[in-house]
């Protein structure tokens, strides 16, 4: 669910770890990120730019509520969406290193890290044509307002953007299963390349 969410929504990792179960609002499908997780330490976001709603999919939405009642269906408000040990959330590291490496490894894709997918959530939101603002609002890069997080307004070109995700993700499944066995050539989103022109190009931080 991890590497799911991280696709649908571009999360920074500290932003992924510092979710908790009041930071999903089913009837808004939409997530709120007001939380950061780095080295062992529970914060703000790296930036004011940082906070901010990411309006989901009616099917994301219902995979994570899935996710919920069959992982941790007694999960109250303050719970992690991705516990680790010691009430803490997941160590990273150990789940790139049990749970994702091994499947690039069998795919063929070498270099595989998490902050690569707030990219490739990007480039796939750019090839599908969504706009600069919304790019950048999803991804925590513009807010002169915090408060917008609680607002509707860009929800609808936010759940554009989502449904662009989810269709490039599922050409992606579509692929990968009519490949043949054996094949070592990943699906096309994981080998987007960003090509633009200076005026469309948009930097993508930490």
């Amino acid at each position: 669910m991890i590497w799911k969410l991280l696709l649908w929504a571009g999360n920074r990792r500290g932003e992924i770890r510092g979710l908790r179960w009041r930071s999903v609002h089913g009837k808004q499908n939409s997530i709120l990120v007001t939380e950061s997780v780095w080295e062992g330490q529970s914060g703000l976001p790296k930036t004011k730019k940082g906070y901010r709603k990411i309006v989901l999919t009616t099917s994301q939405m219902e995979e994570l509520k899935k996710y919920k009642d069959e992982n941790y269906p007694g999960a109250g408000p303050d719970d992690w969406l991705f516990p680790g040990i010691h009430n803490r959330p997941i160590d990273l590291k150990w789940f790139m290193s049990t749970d994702v490496k091994p499947i690039c490894e069998e795919l063929g894709i070498k270099g595989a890290n998490l902050h690569a997918l707030r990219h490739l959530n990007n480039s796939m939101m750019l090839s599908e044509g969504v706009d600069v603002k919304t790019r950048m609002d999803r991804l925590g890069h513009v807010s002169e307002n915090t408060n917008m997080i609680y607002s509707h307004v860009g929800d609808d070109t936010q759940l554009a953007a989502s449904e662009a995700i989810e269709r490039r993700l599922e050409e992606a499944r579509k692929e990968l299963e009519s490949k043949k066995a054996g094949s070592q050539t990943p699906p096309s989103p994981l080998t987007v390349t960003l090509t633009v022109t200076p005026k469309q190009l948009v930097p993508v931080s930490n």
